[in-house]
């Protein structure tokens, strides 16, 4: 039970209580006269007299006093409650509290929003509040636009936004929403699409949090942020474009063909299914870039790049390796290598016939084709770079034997390994002063030499002689060709200016063989200039032959380079004519001072009328349009005979000399004097 206190001890306890109370307390009669009070009390009830409040705020409870005298405190909330009843004269009760501190708070916290909503509707992001119980979605205006709803609902139920999302990031979605909400995952962040109007899709980023939850656990609210990230989508997709394709034909380039054929040979080997490797090399791509500009030659490669897409199978992976350079993988092929080769057969066939298509290009209509090496492998484990090799390597005999596609075989490899190793011996060759020239007279029907032909020959450091048959093809097929020429013209006409010093050896004439390719070469003139430049060389002692497969190019480009030779005074001569599809006439035009008749046809005239009849059409013709005949390969006196009995003037062949050293070739000129040359 509670301990009895007398009233003046419980009085003075009381008193104790208001003096040390945070409130203000006092009591007041009804004309505001103060009756008692603590001290808080006595200074509020001072200054609401001296402002004249003190009778309206006794009679009004429940109220917040705004004091704007300088003191504190600022507010006070009021109670006022009457302690006497009528008849007797009222009292007032009164107690403040200061709540000053709350107000200001309030209002500062109010400000804060303001600020905070204010940031929230400039900034490009959509921010909102998921209550997940009821399903609606609070936002601010932007939210509103990334989504394409009105800007003045700023409450939307949740599943609105589900039916935006695209139906193909839909599960990823709500993968990663129910993985938040059950805690597996701190944060939601998820990319996906959203289909507006009129089929306009948006990429966004929304992340978001779950910041309240139930006394079990369960998420009752998120808050989070959406972003439109469209834009770096497509810088993305863009970066990725030109990471793993071909920027022109689209196509996967030759690193992303790489890593799809490293899969692909994995699946082989558990599936046991065989795979093929095709590359492919356009012919007469070059001709078309010359001919009609590399605007041109792009375009044609993008037509390639489309017909090859709609010739081979939707799971088939087509590359450009670079320049006009295809490669496919052909994947599924079945478990029976015969049943697989009979497939890419066909393949292969519709394939060539597809790119054999005209085309027509800036009204020109344009015909090319294409050379196929396949590779066909199931279990492989060798770099893909090795396999692309052998089917590369295959496309080369192809085109070398003329035929349309060709498989690879370890035959072929062998092959390759020679020739591999044909150019690494001619490379050392350059350095090593392997290589020599010997010249071959070409004499007139008087006996007399007034020209020689400078062959190259290859005598490793093992002592063997390479035949030119073996390392010219190597050469050309490397590009190493440019150098062995430069090398070759360099050499003749320093023999040249050596012969020139000679009274017996003065007016011969020099002819040097030159490649397509050598002859394609931008500064082709001008290094020949240079070289006679360099050794002091009449003009007019060399001339450069060229075989008819040089005029399947540019023709324009050719004649230009060889009418500035002609100018030069260096003779142009046709080698091995009547073996291509160049004509006389055409010749003519492209300033040719010289024919020398294929020795095959020579070689076998004796038993072939038609060769004896092409022979006879080309001697006639070459008087009639003056152009000098030379017929190669004359191995048996018969046959001069018959070419002399022709009309025809000059003979190279072993009935006369072989290829000889450059200080035969002197002493077989002094031997014979002067009028040798003349």
């Amino acid at each position: 039970m509670p301990r009895y206190r007398p009233p003046e001890e419980r009085d003075a306890i009381f008193a104790q209580i208001l003096d040390h109370s945070t409130n203000s307390i006092f009591l007041a009669d009804s004309d505001g006269s103060l009756l008692f009070a603590n001290a808080s009390g006595k200074r509020l009830w001072s200054r609401l007299s001296e402002r004249r409040l003190l009778l309206s705020t006794l009679q009004q409870d429940d109220q917040v006093l705004e004091l704007q005298d300088g003191l504190s405190p600022r507010f006070v909330k009021t109670h006022s409650v009457i302690t006497q009843k009528p008849p007797a004269s009222p009292e007032y009760l009164f107690i403040g509290t200061d709540v000053s501190a709350e107000l200001l708070a309030q209002e500062e916290e109010r400000r804060l929003r303001r600020r905070l909503e204010q940031t929230l509707e400039i900034a490009e992001e959509g921010f909102w509040l998921w209550d997940i119980g009821e399903g609606w979605v609070s936002h601010n205006h932007c939210w509103s636009r990334l989504f394409g709803f009105d800007e003045t609902r700023l409450r939307h139920r949740d599943s609105e936004l589900f039916t935006l999302i695209h139906p193909d990031d839909r599960q990823r979605y709500s993968d990663a929403l129910a993985s938040h909400l059950r805690g597996a995952t701190p944060v939601f962040n998820c990319e996906y699409r959203i289909i507006l109007a009129h089929q306009q899709t948006v990429w966004l980023r929304n992340i978001g949090k779950a910041v309240r939850h139930d006394e079990r656990g369960m998420a009752l609210e998120m808050l989070g942020k959406v972003t439109d990230i469209t834009e770096s989508k497509a810088r993305e997709q863009e970066m990725h474009q030109l990471a793993w394709h071909d920027h022109l034909t689209q196509l996967d380039n030759r690193s992303r063909f790489f890593s799809k054929v490293d899969a692909a040979r994995e699946r082989a080997r558990l599936s046991g299914n065989w795979h093929a490797l095709l590359y492919l090399d356009l012919n007469r791509f070059k001709d078309v870039n010359d001919s009609l500009g590399h605007s041109a030659g792009d375009r044609l490669l993008v037509e390639v790049a489309s017909r090859l897409r709609q010739t081979l199978r939707s799971g088939d992976i087509i590359s450009r390796l670079g320049g006009d350079e295809f490669a496919v993988l052909i994947q599924s092929l079945g478990e029976d290598r015969t049943h697989a080769y009979d497939r890419l057969s066909v393949l292969a066939e519709r394939l060539i016939d597809a790119i054999s298509q005209e085309c027509t290009l800036d009204g020109h209509v344009v015909t090319i084709s294409t050379s196929i090496g396949i590779y066909l492998f199931q279990a492989d484990d060798q770099p893909v770079s090795e396999m692309l090799h052998k089917a590369d390597m295959a496309q080369y005999y192809s085109k070398r034997k003329q035929q349309r596609w060709m498989l690879w075989s370890p035959r072929l490899g062998e092959a390759q390994s020679q020739r591999d190793s044909i150019e690494r011996g001619l490379r050392r060759a350059l350095d090593n002063n392997e290589l020599f020239l010997l010249y071959q007279p070409q004499y007139r029907r008087d006996g007399r030499i007034d020209g020689v032909e400078a062959l190259l020959r290859w005598e490793n450091a093992a002592g063997e002689l390479i035949p030119p048959s073996r390392f010219i093809p190597v050469a050309e097929h490397s590009g190493l060709i440019i150098t062995l020429s430069d090398w070759v013209l360099d050499q003749v006409c320093q023999q040249l200016r050596a012969w020139q010093q000679q009274p017996a050896l003065a007016a011969l004439r020099a002819s040097v063989n030159v490649s397509p390719r050598q002859l394609k070469q931008p500064d082709f003139v001008l290094r020949v200039e240079q070289s006679l430049l360099r050794h002091g060389v009449l003009p007019g002692r060399l001339s450069i032959e060229m075989a008819e497969t040089t005029l399947n190019g540019e023709l324009a480009d050719v004649q230009r380079k060889l009418q500035a030779l002609q100018a030069m005074q260096v003779g142009v001569s046709m080698d091995n004519f009547g073996t291509g599809d160049a004509s006389l006439t055409g010749l003519r035009n492209l300033a040719i001072g010289e024919v020398k008749i294929d020795r095959s046809f020579v070689l076998d005239m004796s038993h072939n009328a038609g060769n004896e009849q092409t022979i006879r059409a080309i001697v006639a013709m070459c008087q009639a349009l003056e152009i000098d005949v030379v017929a190669e390969g004359v191995e048996q006196a018969a046959h001069y005979r018959s070419l002399a009995a022709m009309g025809c003037q000059r003979f190279q062949g072993w009935l006369f000399s072989r290829a000889l050293p450059a200080q035969e070739i002197a002493s077989l000129m002094h031997a014979a004097g002067p009028q040798a040359s003349a």
